[in-house]
């Protein structure tokens, strides 16, 4: 009976020792991600983006679209002509602080934890980030939200910042919608309402007001190594071409002082700016002296020959700086094989628009990695205050039951690993080289029926008068 006692003791003691050594090891395993360090800064070396190491960096990742700033063909909300007329009318109907807490209560459920998760999961290593002056602002005369220390509110970009961090990502700080408006088009908050460029008193003050805005935002982030860089404008001018030519020397020059407010508060990160649509569409380096940029353009062309033209001008603009395709889509016959591959091969970076989506067909969109065709959005003229509450609430978020991932999700993280596919130039929807048969083919249905949205919505935004 001893013996057995004595058995059963060492028994036990072997296994509490065992336990022991395998929470010990369990403690001791590396995290599932690593997480943005202080010595990962980047910066550019010629045409390279690099960190503080010297080691190439190159950015693939996706953009939160509609997080900061919301756009009615992929949001829970209907205005053809952008974000301010909703945020108008919640302002007046229910009061400042309250329209404030149902836009912080969007925004908290749309972006969670498990979105940056996802991102990671995904191998991508980037986030850009649209952002508009109202999750910041009161007004458009440079209002700041301030917390009870009297302290800009950064709270809710600065948790961003903490994910980043956590999961490994960087991040860009897209000003999607900026004072004034920088362009005609309701994606930057209000269509058919740039003044920013203006020579009126109008167009000044809202310049000061922009300029104050980037050097705040400059100060915070200076020195953050998560923060890949700071993207002073998006899509300045879009593409009206008579205001482009008569905008185009304000446009440059404004550029210029932003770089110079951004470099006085934070004299270390990247800036970007925003080429669109063509290299020439903004002065090179050397013409005003510019220093660790990235260039950015935005491809939404609608053949692969198209797409390789763009390419061939980005190689051939002289400006040996990097490049960043900080937005994209295969219109018509171009295809994300061809388009993806290319970016890797050429070492562009490159973020997808855009990770979600609510609408129709947005399910399996390719325009999306997570989509559902089950959220309802808010009339913000009619609906009350606890219905718009319910209907930005938790009902929003990726894993709350609404929103499935997408056959987009699983192609792209292929070409998120750099990934260079063989696809031919001419190909259509197929790539060679990804995934099944059946897979390739179901990217293809989804192309089609992405097209058939992209028209509808023009469609709808034309009958508006709200497509310039």
């Amino acid at each position: 009976m001893k013996k057995g006692k004595k058995l059963l003791s060492i028994f036990l003691a072997l296994l509490t020792a065992f336990s022991a050594l395998t929470i010990f090891a369990g403690a001791e395993e590396a995290p599932a991600y690593t997480p943005v360090g202080s010595g990962d800064l980047l910066h550019t070396e010629g045409e390279k983006i690099c960190n503080a190491k010297g080691e190439e960096v190159i950015l693939r990742g996706t953009n939160f679209g509609g997080w900061g700033i919301m756009e009615d063909w992929f949001c829970p909300f209907t205005d053809p002509a952008g974000e301010e007329n909703c945020y108008q009318a919640l302002v007046s109907r229910f009061g400042q602080d309250a329209a404030r807490t149902l836009f912080k209560t969007y925004r908290a459920n749309w972006i969670t934890e498990t979105d940056y998760k996802n991102v990671a999961d995904a191998g991508m290593n980037v986030i850009r980030l649209p952002v508009w002056y109202r999750n910041f602002q009161s007004d458009d005369n440079g209002t700041w939200y301030r917390n009870e220390a009297g302290e800009i509110d950064f709270s809710e970009l600065d948790n961003v910042v903490a994910m980043c961090r956590k999961y490994g990502l960087y991040l860009i700080i897209d000003a999607h919608g900026l004072p004034g408006y920088q362009n005609d088009y309701d994606h930057c908050g209000k269509s058919k309402s740039m003044s920013l460029f203006d020579d009126t008193a109008a167009g000044r003050r809202y310049r000061e007001v922009v300029l104050d805005f980037w050097t705040e935002i400059a100060k915070r982030y200076a020195g953050e190594p998560a923060v890949a860089m700071y993207d002073l404008m998006n899509e300045p001018l879009g593409t009206n071409i008579t205001r482009d030519r008569s905008y185009q020397q304000a446009f440059w020059d404004f550029s210029d002082a932003l770089y110079r407010a951004v470099r006085a508060a934070d004299p270390d990160h990247i800036i970007t700016m925003e080429a669109i649509w063509a290299p020439n569409a903004i002065p090179g380096p050397d013409v005003y002296g510019w220093e660790n940029i990235v260039y950015q353009e935005h491809l939404y062309d609608v053949s692969n020959p198209a797409m390789l033209n763009k390419a061939n001008e980005i190689r051939n603009a002289g400006y040996n700086s990097p490049f960043l395709i900080g937005e994209f889509y295969p219109r018509g016959v171009a295809t994300f094989d061809y388009m993806l591959s290319l970016f890797n091969k050429r070492g562009l970076s490159w973020t997808t628009w855009t990770y979600k989506g609510a609408g129709p067909d947005a399910d399996d969109s390719p325009w999306f990695m997570y989509g559902s065709s089950k959220i309802e959005k808010i009339d913000y003229v009619n609906d009350s205050y606890d219905a718009i509450m319910q209907k930005w609430g938790e009902c929003l978020k990726t894993d709350g039951g609404s929103f499935s991932r997408t056959t987009f999700a699983d192609y792209v993280s292929y070409y998120a690993a750099g990934a260079v596919d063989h696809a031919s130039l001419y190909s259509f929807g197929m790539a060679t080289g990804v995934g099944s048969v059946t897979e390739r083919f179901q990217m293809l249905l989804n192309k089609f029926r992405a097209i058939l949205t992209t028209i509808k919505d023009w469609i709808r935004k034309f009958s508006t008068g709200d497509l310039l």
